[in-house]
């Protein structure tokens, strides 16, 4: 999804000082998963802000708004290609980790509470929880629908990222998902805030913005 990208100014001549790499330049960085600290990329080109996350201005991809309870906060994103959707929720944790950990089992408790079967998958994102669901489909026959739900801590945040749709169940639109994950940078920001306190969030303009082709 991210194929290289050359640009006019990236043909010039190069400099020999050290560069941030771009959402479109080749990069070991993206081979390591994400998401990305602000010290890591240059998201001045190509990224749309959200306030305390940067995300890829990927073509066609919608970003969409949960409201808080005030109706105003943002307390989660929806990034959706295609069928498929990746659910975010940023917050702050502390620098010594261990929040997913701690969050994992209660996660996979709730979703038990209400009937679903919940299993443990180990990924490159590390531990996940990989939820089925069951749904009455718009024939009014009974199914399941799946939810990859994975943790991601960094330097003072904890990200919960949410895959639904087609992408769950494997294939190219989760591989796609995955690059996506990769390139997203989270801004936390030097603002003290409680544990576990949503960081903060806003949209471009509308409640769902469709990224224009860039």
């Amino acid at each position: 999804m991210f194929g290289r990208k050359r640009k006019e100014s990236q043909v010039e001549e190069e400099v020999e000082e050290v560069k941030l790499p771009q959402l479109y330049d080749e990069s070991e960085l993206w081979e390591i998963p994400g998401p990305r600290e602000e010290y890591e990329v240059d998201t001045s080109v190509d990224y749309v802000d959200l306030g305390s996350l940067r995300i890829p201005a990927v073509p066609g991809m919608q970003i969409r708004a949960q409201a808080g309870e005030d109706g105003k906060s943002i307390i989660r994103i929806m990034l959706v290609l295609a069928s498929s959707g990746l659910q975010f929720s940023i917050a702050a944790a502390p620098r010594s980790g261990g929040t997913w950990d701690e969050l994992r089992p209660q996660i996979r408790a709730a979703y038990e509470e209400g009937g679903s079967t919940v299993r443990d998958r180990h990924t490159r994102y590390g531990h996940e929880l990989e939820v089925d669901e069951s749904v009455t489909l718009p024939d009014g026959s009974e199914g399941t629908t799946r939810t990859r739900i994975i943790g991601r801590e960094g330097d003072r945040w904890f990200a919960r990222i949410d895959m639904v749709g087609p992408a769950a169940l494997g294939g190219q639109e989760a591989s796609d998902f995955e690059e996506l994950i990769d390139r997203i940078v989270v801004v936390r920001g030097s603002e003290p805030h409680p544990r576990l306190d949503l960081l903060p969030l806003h949209l471009p303009s509308q409640e769902s913005v469709e990224v224009p082709n860039v």
